[in-house]
C-alpha cells in the first residue's frame, strides 16, 4: 500500500518551486507594465481633454468668423492680431442678447500670443458690449491675413495655432472668406 502511495505521488504532475517563482516574477512584470501605462494615460487624459476643447472651440470661432466675414462690410482695423469690422449679427443690440433677426454691429476680434477675444459695438464703435474670450491655448497672435492687402483687404484668412505637446504635434486650424458686402472706410 505504501509503494502504490509512492507511485501514484511520484506520478502527479504539478509545479516546482522554481517555476512557481518565476511564474509569479512574469506575472507580478506584466500586471507592472498594464499599471503603468493605465496611470500614465490617466495622468494625460486632463491635458488632452483641455487640447480638445481649445481645437473644438477654435472650430466653432472659425466658423463663426467666416459667416461674419462674409455678411461684412466695411473693415476698419485690419492687422494680424487684430480686426475690426462692420457685420450682420443675431442680436437685439449690439453686444446685447441674441435675437432672431440680425442687426449690423461693429464686431472685433483682438488676438494675443495666448488667446483671441471677440466684442461687439455699434456701428460707430460706441457702446461696445462685453469682450468675451473666444479662443485660448494659441501660440501665436499672429492671427489674421488679408488680401490683396491689410490697407484695402478683399479676403481675410485667419489661422489659429496651438503648440504641440512634444513639439511635434502642433495644431492649426485656418479658414478665411471674401467680404460680399464690402465697403470703404471714409
Amino acid at each position: 500500500m505504501i509503494k502504490r502511495a509512492l507511485r501514484r505521488l511520484a506520478g502527479e504532475g504539478g509545479f516546482t518551486l522554481t517555476e512557481l517563482l518565476i511564474s509569479t516574477v512574469l506575472g507580478l512584470f506584466i500586471v507592472g507594465i498594464g499599471t503603468t501605462v493605465f496611470v500614465t494615460a490617466v495622468r494625460s487624459q486632463p491635458d488632452l481633454t483641455t487640447r480638445q476643447n481649445a481645437i473644438s472651440q477654435a472650430r466653432t470661432t472659425m466658423e463663426r468668423l467666416v459667416r461674419e466675414l462674409r455678411q461684412g462690410g466695411t473693415v476698419y482695423t485690419a492687422t494680424s492680431t487684430q480686426l475690426s469690422f462692420i457685420t450682420f449679427v443675431h442680436s437685439a443690440t449690439c453686444g446685447g442678447a441674441g435675437s432672431s433677426t440680425a442687426i449690423q454691429c461693429r464686431v472685433s476680434y483682438t488676438c494675443t500670443a495666448t488667446a483671441c477675444t471677440r466684442v461687439e459695438a455699434r456701428p460707430d464703435g460706441t457702446s461696445p458690449g462685453a469682450t468675451a474670450t473666444v479662443v485660448s491655448g494659441l501660440s501665436s497672435g499672429s492671427v489674421f491675413s488679408y488680401s490683396p492687402s491689410s490697407v484695402a483687404p478683399t479676403y481675410i484668412g485667419a489661422t489659429f495655432a496651438f503648440p504641440g505637446r512634444t513639439g511635434d504635434d502642433a495644431i492649426t486650424v485656418s479658414d478665411g472668406a471674401a467680404l460680399l458686402n464690402r465697403t470703404t472706410t471714409s
